[in-house]
């Protein structure tokens, strides 16, 4: 986080993939763990800690590695439907099948 508020996440999304696929001709993966979200976005889940990305942060992450054409596959970790309450459960599994449509293309905007 202390990247992602110096330069803010769009540089630190071409950092990341500058370094991960610097020609961005290679297959990649993304594994997106909840928990990197501020509770306040996705509450149910196994580590929620306060001070994470927003919800537009985390739509940037999956909708940059989208723009490169390199994505193969994806998951969405740490979703926890057993804590909580519905509504909580409802709110994390509604951003994060949102985060699964932005790293198939879908934009925000």
């Amino acid at each position: 986080m202390h990247e992602v508020d110096k330069y803010g996440i769009g540089k630190v999304m071409d950092m990341a993939l500058d370094y991960v696929n610097p020609s961005r001709d290679r297959p990649t993966h993304l594994t997106f763990d909840v928990d990197a979200l501020d509770p306040s976005v996705a509450p149910s889940t196994g580590t929620p800690v306060r001070g994470g990305l927003t919800f537009r942060e985390g739509h940037y992450i999956t909708e940059a590695v989208a723009e490169t054409g390199c994505l193969v596959s994806l998951d969405i970790m740490e979703v926890n439907p057993s804590l909580l309450d519905p509504v909580s459960i409802e709110q994390t599994v509604a951003v994060g099948c949102s985060l699964a449509r932005a790293a198939l293309g879908e934009t925000l905007l």
